[in-house]
C-alpha cells in the first residue's frame, strides 16, 4: 500500500475540518493524483504543511514504542475508529501514545505507518517514497481492536 504526499492543496485546520462532510473536492483531486501516479492513497497536509490524514482515513506513525497521530486541532477528521484506537493504545502498557503534529520529515524516520477508517479497519502502509515499512504494530493492534469489539458485542457485557 504505497502512499505519497499531496501538496497541491491544503486542508485548513478549522472547526469544520474535523467533520466528515460531503465536501470531498480535496479528496477527489488527491485521489486523481494518486491514481495517475500509481499510489494507493495520498497523505493530506494542513495549511502549516503538517501531515493530518490520508484520503481514506486517519494516519498513525510508529517510532519505537511510540504511536503518534495528529490532533484534531491540526484539521484531521475525527473518525470513529480513530477515537477507538486512541482509547485502545492509551490503555496499553507497551506503547506510549502521543497526539501531536506530524511533519512530513517524520514519515521517513518512522518504523511503521498505518491508516485507519471505519470501512477497512487498519491499513498498513508498505511504502512511502523510498522507504518500505513493516506492519508488526498495526497487525497487533488490529488483533486487539477485534478482541475489544468481540468483548463489547458478547452477551452480558
Amino acid at each position: 500500500y504505497e502512499v505519497e504526499l499531496f501538496k497541491d492543496f491544503y486542508k485548513n485546520s478549522t472547526m469544520l475540518s474535523n467533520l466528515d462532510t460531503n465536501n470531498k473536492i480535496l479528496s477527489v483531486v488527491a485521489a486523481i493524483y494518486a491514481r495517475e501516479n500509481d499510489y494507493q492513497d495520498c497523505l493530506l497536509l494542513n495549511e502549516r504543511k503538517q501531515v493530518i490524514e490520508a484520503i481514506n482515513g486517519n494516519i498513525f506513525v510508529v517510532k519505537g514504542s511510540q504511536v503518534k497521530t495528529p490532533p484534531i486541532t491540526d484539521g484531521c477528521t475525527n473518525g470513529i475508529l480513530r477515537k477507538k484506537l486512541v482509547e485502545l493504545i492509551s490503555n496499553l502498557k507497551e506503547f506510549e501514545f502521543v497526539e501531536d503534529s506530524v511533519s512530513p520529515f517524520e514519515l521517513q524516520k518512522a518504523d511503521e505507518l498505518f491508516i485507519v477508517n471505519a470501512i477497512d479497519g487498519i491499513i498498513p502502509i508498505t511504502k512511502y517514497r523510498k522507504k518500505e515499512f513493516v506492519n508488526t504494530v498495526s497487525k497487533g493492534l488490529l488483533g486487539k481492536l477485534n478482541a475489544a469489539a468481540r468483548m463489547s458485542l458478547s452477551p452480558g457485557s
